[in-house]
């Protein structure tokens, strides 16, 4: 079962995120740069590759692995700018090819910067609730519906915690779901029919939680499945 803790009241949390974020931005110019250069490079040899020597090539293989990194953490592994550098330069092609690498980092920082790219906590997580609810469909199939109501209900309050993160919402660790769920709505995170699907989904995980077992059927079970995997595929990408 997830476990989250509570953010603190401080302002702590939104400078660091302010921290890492300016981090990332640094580390894209830091590549920028790098790429540049071996662009230059590629543009004066011309016609003639064999200009290129093994430093050359060695330094921008380097850059190419520190900027697939840097991608797969911000921008995740099936992004198109991390897609676009590995298949261009992948080691079925060897090519000595920045001038792409550079038009990709510098198209990645601007999306980055003005807020067009998704959060890599937030692909992180996706991929970790994804796996639980793969769990919880397993424990549907052979029947247990109530151990899957309450892995189901877990994994939805923890992908609406980290949701009140991302809109930098203060929360407190006692808070319930239902109280996240005001607040979300509240900053126009989502639109009320999703609030009060929400309020009515989480009904089934609650029962589970407190022993309720014959208020609900494994339809109903099946149905707050499948709403939260919909619900956090919209919203944790």
């Amino acid at each position: 079962m997830l476990c989250v803790k509570g953010e603190s009241s401080m302002p702590q949390p939104r400078a660091s995120f302010d921290q890492d974020r300016e981090a990332v931005i640094q580390k894209f110019g830091r590549l920028i740069k790098e790429a540049e250069a071996l662009a230059n490079l590629a543009r004066g040899s011309g016609d003639a590759p064999n200009r290129v020597g093994t430093d050359e090539i060695k330094r921008f293989f380097e850059v190419r692995a520190s900027a697939l990194n840097l991608l797969a953490r911000v921008a995740g592994t099936r992004s198109n700018y991390y897609r676009t550098i590995r298949d261009e330069q992948g080691p079925m092609r060897l090519q000595f090819t920045p001038g792409i690498m550079l038009g990709v980092l510098t198209a990645a920082m601007t999306d980055y910067r003005e807020g067009f790219m998704s959060d890599a906590k937030l692909l992180v997580s996706a991929e970790v609730f994804t796996d639980l609810l793969v769990q919880a469909e397993v424990l549907l199939d052979h029947d247990y519906k109530d151990a899957a109501a309450v892995l189901i209900r877990a994994v939805l309050e923890d992908g609406i915690r980290r949701l009140c993160k991302a809109n930098r919402i203060e929360t407190e660790k006692r808070e319930t779901l239902q109280q996240l769920n005001e607040k979300l709505y509240k900053v126009h995170a989502y639109t009320a029919l999703v609030h009060k699907e929400i309020i009515a989904k989480a009904e089934v995980g609650n029962c589970a939680a407190h022993g309720r077992f014959d208020e609900y059927a494994k339809d109903d079970v099946v149905a707050f499945w499948e709403f939260v995997l919909r619900f956090l595929g919209q919203y944790l990408r």
